[in-house]
This record gives C-alpha cells, structure tokens and sequence, in this order.
C-alpha cells in the first residue's frame, strides 16, 4: 500500500482519472462520475437561486431567513409573556365595564361564556374573581385596572413597535417618551380590533346555533360555520395587521405597501387558531406529559405562534420593502 496508489485526491498522469484513497484501499472516480457530482451541486445552486429570485418563494424564504437572523424568536416569546400578562386585566376590566352597562346578571353570563373556552384550571381562578368584581361595582378597581391593562398591553406593544424595526431594518428609532406615547395611544385601537377577531372566533358558534334553530342550518353545512366563523376574523386581522405595520415603526409607510404581510400573517394566524381548536380537542394527550397544565401549556404555544405570525408578516413587508429600495437607486 505504500506504493499502490497516489495520495488522496491526487491525479494519475497518463491516466485521467480521480483516485481516492481509503485505509485499505484505493477507489477510482472516472471523468464521468467527477462531471456528474459537480453538475449535481451545480444544479442545486441553480435551484436555489432560482427560488430566491422568484415572485412569491423568494420573498418567503428571505423573510425566513430574515426572521432567523434577526433573532424574532425571542420577540415572539416576549409578546407572548406581555399577553398573558394582559390577558387576565383585560377579561376583568371588560366584565367590570359590562357591569356598568347593563344587568350584572348578563355580563356575569356573557363572560361565563367567554371564560368557558379557558382550560379548567383557569376558569376554576377566574370565575370567582369576575363575579365579585362585577358583583361590587368597585369604580376604583375599575380604574386601576384600566391603567394596569394599559400599561401592560402597551409594553407589549412597544416590544411589537421594536420587532416590526428591526425587520424593517431600523437600528435607532424616536425617543423613548415618543414612543411610549405613541404606543399607548394605538393600543386602543389594537384592543379594539383584538376584541373584534377575538369575538368572531369565540362568539360566532353561539350566533350559528341561532341561525340553526330558526333556519335548519345544520352539520351539512358545517363548511360555512368554519368559512363565516374563520373568514370574518381573516378580514379584521389583516386590517388590523396592516394599521400595525403602516403606524408603529419608525418608518413612514403606505397602508397599502403593507398589505401583503399583513394577508400572510393573517392567514397564518387563522391557521394557528384552527390548530389550536384540535390541540385543545385533544388535551388528553398533552395531560401525559404536563398533567393539569396542559390547556395551560396550549395556550401559551397558541400565544407565541400568533406573535410569530404578527412578526413574520413584517418580515415579508421588509424584504418587500428593500427590494424596492433596490430598484429607486440609480445605477452608476
């Protein structure tokens, strides 16, 4: 063997062929299957080229590899933590504020029907809690929990403002005390918006079954209760996406610029709500490896996959945008 064979990748001369050598043996490639490995890698280049530079997969998969190195991963888990922050204050000032609107009984009703879609453990925590305060009437709790909603939600909103710049490529925005003003006052737009889509996924069943009593629609037509129920939250989550991408950034932007990451986001998310309804349908799976806390655990993934979805179409907006970009600047 020490005289057998070249070195390991070395030429033969008078013998155009690859040899390659192993410990016990030495293996030769021919011209043919050296061509072949290399159209093989140069075709794959080709490929993904290609994809990188087509109309529709080119922006996903930048937009993907955007949303890696931009490290949103970590955006998303905090959006998250600010929404089960949020959450709780929020269901308690909108039971206290019902409370004053009509009879106690019927915002005790429509909030045991809101709550029901929890996972036990959080109704058997928050049932007691909504009764009592739409029980008491308290104006001060009332307020105070307005103004610890409204802190909290536009903290949330402020990690959504500094994930939307940095996927538009924003390294330093207005000062802080803008921002937080800014930041406070669209998350009462936003709220307003998410109590929309939030109605239309959770309140539409009660609003079929309505329609299935004085109309006859029943499970034939089981397609159209997920269409309107589904589709209708696909309509206001895109324009409130799109209020969201064209307003917080530090970046003047069109509504219409920002259309199509808030479609994909969108559409992502109603995709993420779907899955969650057969996730929770089958918690008992779930219960073998976190027991009680399995609705709790699916919702907080369902809370972070609806932040990915928000971040991701920003994403799409930032590649859209600099491809633009690319194209105002003149060649020299």
């Amino acid at each position: 063997m020490k005289m057998g064979c070249a070195a390991m990748g070395s030429v033969l001369v008078g013998n155009p062929t690859l040899t390659l050598c192993g410990r016990m043996q030495c293996k030769t490639l021919s011209p043919l299957t050296s061509r072949s490995m290399n159209q093989v890698r140069h075709f794959i280049q080709s490929l993904w080229h290609a994809a990188l530079h087509a109309p529709g997969l080119g922006v996903v998969l930048r937009a993907m590899r955007n949303y890696i190195l931009h490290q949103s991963a970590n955006q998303a888990g905090s959006l998250a933590f600010s929404s089960v922050l949020a959450m709780f204050p929020l269901l308690i000032l909108l039971s206290a504020s019902a409370g004053y609107l009509g009879k106690p009984g019927d915002a005790a009703d429509l909030v045991s029907r809101v709550v029901g879609y929890a996972p036990q453990m959080v109704r058997d925590v928050m049932q007691p809690v909504i009764q009592q305060v739409i029980a008491q009437r308290n104006q001060a709790l009332l307020a105070v929990g307005f103004l610890v909603t409204l802190w909290t939600a536009s903290s949330g909103m402020q990690a959504i403002r500094s994930a939307l710049n940095r996927a538009y490529g924003i390294e330093r925005g207005m000062p802080f005390w803008k921002a937080r003003i800014k930041v406070t006052l669209f998350t009462v737009v936003v709220g307003a918006g998410i109590l929309l889509a939030f109605s239309s996924v959770v309140v539409m069943p009660y609003v079929w079954l309505v329609l299935a009593e004085n109309l006859g629609a029943g499970k034939e037509t089981l397609w159209l209760r997920h269409s309107v129920r589904y589709g209708s939250a696909f309509l206001v989550l895109v324009l409130l996406y799109a209020l969201m991408y064209a307003w917080l950034p530090d970046v003047r932007a069109r509504l219409l610029t920002v259309l199509p990451g808030a479609v994909v986001g969108a559409a992502l998310w109603v995709g993420a709500a779907a899955t969650l309804s057969y996730t929770l349908r089958t918690a008992g799976n779930l219960a073998l490896i976190y027991g009680s806390f399995a609705g709790v655990v699916a919702t907080l993934v369902f809370l972070y996959i609806s932040a990915t979805t928000l971040i991701f179409g920003a994403e799409i907006n930032g590649v859209l945008r600099a491809a633009a970009a690319q194209r105002r600047v003149p060649l020299e």
